[in-house]
């Protein structure tokens, strides 16, 4: 045996050419030729966009509900957008719930510094910095016990004392969106108008205008089409550079500034790639988004299921902090800020009657993906155990909001009156078109679009945090 035979043992390239799935790649002595150089570098930065698409697009998500929120009045501290009705399938509002009055504010610590929020009792929401992770809860849950209170949101980098008399919080991004929302009862109009009272008597403005505090301004951000998707294209490394210039290091660790650094993106640098780097770029999105959806919806992952027995999954997997298998899961992260929007520990507590349990599946019984031109019935045992509601939501597994169609509304809940069975149970459809006599249990599906649908329980009681109780699956009816 020669002594290259003995070194190569390890199958270092020699004068050969590599075959991959990339391609082929020609080594000389060792050495790559140009053209083998050039391709292994495209590709290099072709696989970090791909993993910083998956990484961050939780981050550019909720900035596109920021900057959404922000345009829509003018970008004034001391606004707040009310949806004075309800949600419809009109708005482009990823996992967007209908029977909720939602509130929302985009608070910018880089303009303003701190700023005080002024919140009234029985209020629920939260504030949540760029990277969807919670600055507090607000509400029976949250730091003020459901008492309201005057908030003092500051900066990451905000040094000083806090002031007397406030509830102070430290958001670990510029970027804040506080959000509180408030449920119908029952489904009644005279609810909606009371809750937008009482979010009215919010306030917003910066500290160092304490002394003379402007009046809150409240835009209706109801009848106007609001699109707040994440893009699925080149332009989401243009809103990711935006981030990482206004939040300068503040948002990302070492190794993340390093991998954005690699495909152009760097704090007080121009992100100004060419052409052929733009395609790429590009490329690597549809790459990263199509990775995304399929551990959304095509998860094979065993902590997914909510039951062992049904085909509904958790919307998150692991809670807040996507760590079922004892370390953090940036694939079960992306599966769901891809599918669904805002995420609070209030949404994975089990404490009965208070906080929220949701599940949601892309499947019916049989394991085969929902068809928007087939019929459907999901089954809902009696006392369905709730302190306060359920509801069941219909979304297009495009674009991840609630289902069009010609439905305004494609929702069925405990407040929209649905016919119930003699033992108390409820039947709903899930159809393109209307079934004799179930209009009140019938959700609208369109034929050649799939659709899943998210189960929501406000305040669930012991059977269903200890699955004694559980829903049916979606079955086809044939």
């Amino acid at each position: 045996m020669g002594p290259f035979q003995t070194v190569n043992r390890h199958q270092w390239p020699g004068a050969e050419t590599i075959e991959t799935r990339l391609g082929y790649f020609e080594f000389k002595g060792g050495y790559p030729t140009a053209t083998a150089a050039a391709k292994l570098s495209d590709h290099l930065v072709f696989n970090r966009a791909v993993e910083a698409y998956l990484a961050h697009m939780p981050t550019v998500s909720w900035f596109r509900v920021w900057k959404g929120t922000a345009d829509a009045g003018g970008r004034a501290t001391h606004q707040m957008v009310i949806r004075e009705n309800r949600l419809d399938a009109a708005t482009l509002l990823v996992a967007g719930h209908i029977e909720n009055v939602y509130g929302l504010a985009a608070i910018d610590l880089k303009r303003d510094g701190p700023v005080v929020v002024e919140v009234p009792p029985g209020m629920l929401g939260g504030m949540t910095d760029m990277r969807q992770e919670e600055v507090c809860a607000i509400g029976p849950a949250g730091i003020d016990k459901g008492q309201g209170g005057m908030f003092l949101v500051t900066p990451p980098n905000y040094e000083g004392p806090p002031p007397d008399g406030y509830i102070t919080v430290k958001s670990g991004t510029y970027g804040v969106l506080f959000g509180v929302r408030g449920f119908l009862v029952e489904g009644r109009r005279d609810d909606a108008v009371a809750q937008m009272e009482l979010m009215k008597s919010t306030r917003i403005y910066p500290l160092s205008k304490v002394g003379d505090p402007p009046s809150t301004t409240f835009v209706n951000g109801s009848g106007t089409e609001l699109d707040t998707m994440l893009p699925d294209s080149y332009d989401f490394f243009e809103d990711l550079a935006q981030i990482v210039e206004r939040e300068t290091s503040v948002l990302l660790a070492p190794h993340e500034r390093s991998q954005l650094a690699s495909i152009g993106i760097l704090h007080n640098r121009p992100f100004e790639p060419d052409a052929v780097r733009r395609s790429l770029l590009g490329e690597a999105v549809k790459v990263g988004s199509a990775m995304a959806r399929a551990s959304a919806f095509a998860s094979t992952d065993p902590n997914r299921l909510a039951y062992p027995d049904r085909r509904w999954e958790w919307l998150s997997i692991g809670g807040c902090g996507w760590d079922a298998n004892g370390s953090a899961n940036t694939d079960s992260r992306a599966a769901l800020g891809y599918a669904a929007i805002g995420m609070s520990p209030a949404m994975v507590l089990k404490i009965a009657g208070g906080g929220s349990q949701y599940f949601w599946t892309p499947r019916d019984v049989n394991g085969a993906f929902l068809d928007g031109g087939r019929s459907y019935r999901l089954h809902l045992p009696a006392n369905v155990p709730v302190k306060n509601s359920w509801s069941v939501v219909v979304y297009d597994a495009q674009s991840r909001s609630m289902l069009r169609s010609s439905q305004r509304f494609p929702s069925i809940s405990q407040n929209t009156g649905p016919e119930v069975n003699a033992d108390g149970s409820v039947d709903i459809v899930f159809d393109p078109r209307a079934p004799r006599g179930k209009a009140r249990n019938w959700i609208q599906t369109v034929e050649g679009r799939g659709w899943f649908p998210l189960l929501r329980f406000y305040g669930p009681l012991q059977p269903l945090l200890d699955r004694t109780w559980k829903p049916g699956d979606v079955e086809m009816i044939v």
